[in-house]
């Protein structure tokens, strides 16, 4: 019992911040870092889908309902959602039907795709490290509904998505 007295005391003393110390606390992260956090991550994880190779390319056509997108119009969806948020981030309107009718006359291809959603992104990300806005909150949610369908539509067609193949 005399040993622990002192080590408890110790203990203690080491846990108390001693004024102008040059001690480090972790600094705790703000609502700002946290929402950019969840912006990336949530957009990293779309951006593997995108480029998944487990992910035949015959079933980027496959879409779980005849009223539904197909899996590849997902992902450009989610890419104009990328440049829709940006514009707003930046001050600027975005006419979504006019960037709509210019995917109809782009390359169904993964490779099309993916390099839209990567430059969409790296703009993005570039922009919320800025300092992110209020919008922001808008978009993780819309975006997230659009990372929920993927999911979806990848356990349809037969196939884990990455996010539940790490690890393996």
């Amino acid at each position: 019992m005399t040993r622990v007295l002192p080590l408890g005391i110790a203990a203690l003393i080491a846990l108390v911040p001693l004024r102008g110390s040059a001690q480090q606390t972790p600094t705790t992260p703000t609502f700002e870092n946290q929402t950019v956090r969840i912006w990336k991550a949530l957009h990293d994880k779309i951006f593997d889908m995108a480029r998944d190779s487990q992910f035949p390319d015959d079933k980027l056509s496959f879409r779980p309902h005849p009223d539904s997108r197909t899996i590849l119009d997902e992902f450009r969806h989610v890419t104009i959602g990328l440049e829709m948020s940006s514009a707003s981030l930046r001050g600027e309107q975005f006419d979504y039907a006019a960037r709509e009718r210019a995917d109809a006359g782009k390359p169904k291809t993964r490779a099309s795709v993916v390099a839209e959603m990567e430059a969409a992104m790296k703009e993005s990300y570039a922009l919320v490290d800025q300092g992110p806005k209020p919008i922001l909150i808008f978009w993780i949610d819309h975006q997230a509904e659009h990372y929920g369908k993927l999911v979806s539509d990848y356990r349809m067609v037969g196939i884990v998505p990455p996010i539940s193949r790490k690890g393996q």
